[in-house]
């Protein structure tokens, strides 16, 4: 095959049809909008400080993990989940939204009851059960936050 500098031409396209009427009646009224300066703020309205972390004492509280003795694994994952009353424990949320950083599990509410073998594949100590993936696992952790929050409703601890 050779090569040519040339181009071929493409046969031109017809042009599309203007629809723009059809549509009309779905476009957002024409506004005076004015961009907010710095000026236009008031300064007098203060804005509360929120610390960066909770203070310790709002994060201890055994009542909730105590809880955990005898109760059945809420994570319930498939492959991983051993059934067993007496290894449930307290599972922390592992990501950064539960207000945990360095050294700092998340807080107590941010929890839910999960089995030794739930919680072994939820905090990486083990591998996700063949054919899950992480996804999965931190979805069946969420369904088990969900169902232990009710659980510690019932029980009068939130």
């Amino acid at each position: 095959m050779n090569r040519t500098a040339f181009k071929r031409k493409l046969p031109e396209r017809p042009a599309k049809p203007d629809r723009s009427a059809e549509f009309a009646s779905y476009r957002a009224p024409a506004t005076q909008a004015v961009m907010a300066t710095p000026a236009s703020f008031d300064v007098a309205v203060a804005v509360p400080h929120v610390p960066a972390k909770l203070p310790r004492q709002a994060r201890t509280g055994n009542a909730i993990r105590d809880s955990a003795n005898g109760e059945d694994c809420h994570m319930r994952l498939p492959g991983a989940c051993n059934g067993r009353t007496d290894t449930t424990v307290w599972s922390h949320y592992p990501g950064l939204d539960g207000d945990r950083g360095m050294g700092l599990k998340a807080l107590d509410l941010c929890g839910c009851y999960a089995c030794a073998g739930c919680h072994d594949a939820i905090d990486g100590r083990a591998d996700p059960p063949h054919g899950t993936t992480r996804t999965e696992v931190l979805w069946a952790w969420f369904h088990g936050h969900l169902r232990s929050l009710v659980t510690l409703a019932r029980k009068g601890l939130i």
